[in-house]
Parts: structure tokens; sequence; C-alpha cells
């Protein structure tokens, strides 16, 4: 009776056992992302002027030239604060492990996005990059491409 005992309360040892070592990795996985981002400069505390976006200044002349163009790029703003500036920083010069996307065309733009919507393996990071961009319509990609030539 005592050994049936003692091998009933070893699976609950191990139970427990499993369930800290996925809480120690949870912990660990949870700062080493925050140090990440906190390198690239995408956490930052107190400085509102460095969480600021890229100058506006670009956008309100848009805005005064070609209003429908200026809008398309104000709607691309607002998807890439909400989407890509997370890995790509605010300016779009990238991180330690993504890329910088400042330079690039509006077509080019659009034609990356579009393979990655549609799963085109384009190199190491297409698996990071495909569930972003399978949430995208064509319409927020011409969007996002107007914003970001404006890098």
């Amino acid at each position: 009776m005592n050994d049936s005992a003692n091998s009933d309360a070893l699976p609950r040892l191990q139970g427990r056992g499993i369930v800290r070592k996925l809480s120690w990795l949870a912990l660990v996985l949870a700062v080493g992302i925050g140090v990440h981002f906190a390198l690239q400069g995408i956490i930052q505390s107190g400085d509102a002027e460095k969480r600021k976006g890229p100058d506006l200044a670009r956008l309100e002349q848009l805005e005064a030239t070609d209003p429908a163009r200026a809008t398309k790029a104000r709607a691309g703003m607002l998807k890439y604060e909400s989407i890509c500036r997370l890995c790509h920083h605010r300016t779009g010069i990238g991180g330690k492990f993504t890329p910088p996307i400042t330079g690039k065309t509006e077509a080019g733009i659009e034609t990356l996005l579009k393979l990655y919507r549609d799963g085109v393996q384009m190199g190491p990071l297409t698996n990071l990059m495909a569930p972003w961009a399978a949430e995208l319509s064509d319409e927020d990609i011409s969007n996002l491409a107007a914003y970001i030539a404006m890098l």
C-alpha cells in the first residue's frame, strides 16, 4: 500500500517540475524579447520625441500638393505604427535581426509585401514576415508602400 501511494505522488511531482520549467522558459523568453526591443530603441521611457514617427513635414507638404496620395500615406502610417514599427523601428532602419526598409521604392515594397503575403520563401525571415503580410489587403499594401517610400 505504501508503494502505491508513492507511485501516485510521482506523476504529480513530475507535472509540477514541467510547469516550473515552462514558467522559467516563459520568463527567460519575455526578458529576452524585452531586452531585444529595448536595444533596438523601440521601447523607450520618458522622451516622447523619441517615440514619435518620422518628420511629418514631408507628409504635410504632400497634403498641400497631392491630397489623395497624402491620404494613402497617412493610412499607411497608421498601419505601419500598429504592425511594422515593432521590428523595423519607427524610421524603417531595422534592427539587429530585421532589415532596413528605408530607401526602397514604392513598387518594390508592394512587390515584397505581396510575395510575403502569398507565402513565397524569400529568405530566413520569411517565416516571421509572412503571417503579418497575410493579414494585409491590397489597399493596406498600397498604403504601406506609399508611407514607407517616404521614410
